[in-house]
C-alpha cells in the first residue's frame, strides 16, 4: 500500500506499507488517513486498506500469490491469516527468527525498481535495504542519507564485510563480498548484482561517489499501531 505525500493517489509515493505492518493514524482527509509509519515517515494512505488486526506471529519468507491474495515478502501474519490464505508452513517464519540480509538479497535480483517502493512488488534502494534488515530484526531509517548517518563507520571498501552497507551519493547497496553489491537501482531498472571492480563506466561511477561503508548489527525489529489489512499494491 502506497504512502503518499498528499491525499491524492497521483501524488508522490513516499514509502509503502505491506500486509500486517502498523501505522499510527494522526488525522484524516477524505478517503485518506494521515499516518505515521513505524520508521517515522508520515503521509497519506487509503482508508479502505487500514483496519485493526490481532498481533502477528509470523513473517512471510517469500512473495506469495494464490487464492485471490498477493502478499509481499515480509508480510506480517496471524495464525488466522495463514489459514485463510492457505499459506504453506514452509513460507512462515516466526516473528523472532533471525537471518542475514546479505543471504536474502540474491532472492530479489530482477525485482523492478520502484521509487518509494519497499515491497517485493518493487523496491527503491533504501526501501530494499530497510525491508531486508527489518525482516532480519533490525529497524533502519527509511532514506539512504538517514541510514548512512545512523550506521557505524567501518572504514573503506577494503574493510567492508558481507552485510555492510555501501553508501553512495543518493544511493545505498548491500555488500555481499569480493567487491560485489546487490542493490535496487535505476541504472538497471531492477534489483541487480554488480561488481565494483569490473572496470565498467557504471562501476567506476559508483566508486567515484562512494561516501561511506556502514554497518548495522541486527536486533529486534519494532512495529507501530494500526495494521494494513488490504492486499499490497504495485504501481
Amino acid at each position: 500500500m502506497d504512502v503518499r505525500a498528499k491525499p491524492d493517489a497521483t501524488s508522490e509515493r513516499l514509502s509503502q506499507l505491506i500486509f500486517g505492518e502498523e501505522a499510527e493514524i494522526l488525522d484524516e482527509a477524505g478517503d485518506f488517513y494521515f499516518i505515521r509509519c513505524s520508521d517515522g515517515v508520515t503521509g497519506y494512505a487509503k482508508k479502505t486498506l487500514l483496519s485493526d488486526k490481532d498481533e502477528p506471529i509470523y513473517k512471510l519468507s517469500r512473495h506469495y500469490h494464490a487464492h485471490s491474495v498477493n502478499l509481499s515478502f515480509g508480510s506480517y501474519l496471524t495464525e488466522e491469516d495463514a489459514k485463510e490464505f492457505r499459506i504453506p508452513r514452509s513460507y512462515l517464519y516466526p516473528i523472532e527468527q533471525r537471518c542475514r540480509p546479505e543471504n536474502l538479497a540474491p532472492k530479489f535480483i530482477g525485482v523492478p525498481y520502484l521509487w518509494g517502493g519497499t515491497s517485493s512488488f518493487g523496491f527503491d534502494c533504501s526501501g530494499f535495504v530497510q525491508r531486508l534488515f527489518r525482516f532480519c530484526g533490525k529497524e533502519l531509517p527509511r532514506n539512504s542519507d538517514q541510514q548512512m548517518s545512523a550506521s557505524e563507520d567501518v572504514g573503506g571498501i577494503r574493510d567492508a564485510e558481507k552485510g555492510d552497507l555501501l553508501f553512495f551519493k543518493g544511493h545505498v547497496a548491500i555488500y555481499v563480498g569480493r567487491g560485489k553489491i546487490i542493490h535496487a537501482n535505476g541504472h538497471h531498472g531492477s534489483v541487480s548484482r554488480d561488481w565494483l571492480f569490473d572496470g565498467s563506466p557504471y562501476s567506476n561511477y559508483l566508486l567515484s561517489i562512494l561516501l561511506k561503508v556502514g554497518r548495522f548489527r541486527c536486533g529486534q525489529a519494532s512495529l507501530g499501531q494500526a495494521r494494513l489489512d488490504g492486499s499490497p499494491q504495485s504501481r
